[in-house]
């Protein structure tokens, strides 16, 4: 027995010795990294500059790999399968925490199914209305909305996504009731409000909103963040200007994510590659362009941060009684 233990304990310090000296040496070649979502759009398009600089960090190439469909789910049914080295990881969204009860996969939660090497950036949602409408902010304008019932109608890019969560979100703590118009996509939406089709949204693309907003075609009269965007300084916060939204904070953002059971050195040399190049001033630039703002947690924080998102969206999902497509 006493020789079997030694033996056991033995290949324990093998292993765990094996394990640091390729930590040590990480990254020494390629990394696949893996968008579930379409070239050109929001997280593509944050994530190219972010990792461009990223691999300048790490010394290696970084390649891009768009795997996008089913809101996100089948890049992490990719890193799902991905050996925990370091070299396969996925740039994920806000979307992984609502994926699972959306599409019924308890295999993609976040909590245990992969590990946070690092919080990216945040991207607040701006409240935007139709220019018919005579409200110029957003206490004003929920109060129109309270008072006529049924009557206006939320655009959003689709059953699920975060702006239509947020928006049931806010709905449920002001007490409003409107008609919900889900669209494929922030875009379709957004051009829609412009029309006066709809009489709201919340939108998460600054790209594709900022165009409308200074041209006039939509009002802004809200950020959802908890601190005003650099990306629009003018526009309040929900929380300083609505009544019963004090301290509201929600929106988008994004973070690196490695599989599950990744040496814990190679998450915090990943997380030190990614804050290291949030802090290029190009880069920078970039991003707040973008409405991006910096996210400045640890790996530790940072998963902390995605299971707590994980308890509210999927508990707004599971009230609201709703699926993918549904």
């Amino acid at each position: 027995m006493l020789k079997e233990a030694l033996i056991a304990a033995a290949c324990a310090a093998t292993a765990i010795a094996a394990q640091g000296a390729h930590a040590a040496g990480y990254p020494d070649k390629l990394i696949t990294l893996i968008i579930g979502f379409s070239p050109g759009g929001p997280t593509d398009s944050i994530g190219r500059v972010l990792f461009k600089q990223v691999s300048q960090e790490l010394g290696v190439p970084i390649v891009i790999e768009n795997r996008p469909g089913a809101g996100g789910t089948l890049g992490e049914q990719d890193l799902l399968r991905a050996k925990p080295d370091g070299y396969t990881l996925l740039y994920g969204t806000s979307s992984i925490t609502t994926a699972p009860a959306l599409f019924g996969r308890d295999d993609l939660n976040p909590k245990t199914a992969f590990d946070a090497a690092g919080c990216s950036v945040a991207v607040p949602l701006i409240l935007l209305t139709a220019q018919k409408l005579n409200a110029q902010d957003a206490a004003s304008f929920y109060k129109d909305v309270k008072a006529s019932p049924g009557k206006y109608f939320m655009g959003s890019s689709g059953n699920g996504a975060i702006d239509h969560l947020v928006g049931m979100d806010i709905a449920a703590k002001l007490g409003l009731d409107f008609q919900h118009v889900p669209y494929k996509g922030n875009g379709p939406a957004l051009t829609d409000l412009a029309a006066g089709t709809t009489s709201f949204m919340y939108s998460g693309s600054f790209n594709s909103a900022m165009p409308f907003i200074k041209d006039g075609r939509v009002k802004a009269l809200a950020v959802t963040s908890a601190k005003r965007s650099n990306a629009l300084p003018d526009v309040p916060t929900l929380s300083e200007s609505v009544p019963g939204l004090e301290g509201y904070d929600a929106g988008t953002w994004q973070v690196l994510l490695a599989p599950k059971g990744t040496d814990p050195d190679i998450l915090q040399k990943l997380d030190q590659a990614l804050k290291a190049a949030m802090k290029n001033p190009d880069v920078l630039k970039s991003l707040r362009f973008q409405g991006a703002e910096v996210m400045d947690k640890t790996p530790q924080e940072c998963q902390a941060y995605i299971n707590t998102e994980y308890d509210r969206w999927s508990g707004t999902i599971n009230r609201l009684g709703l699926k993918a497509g549904g």
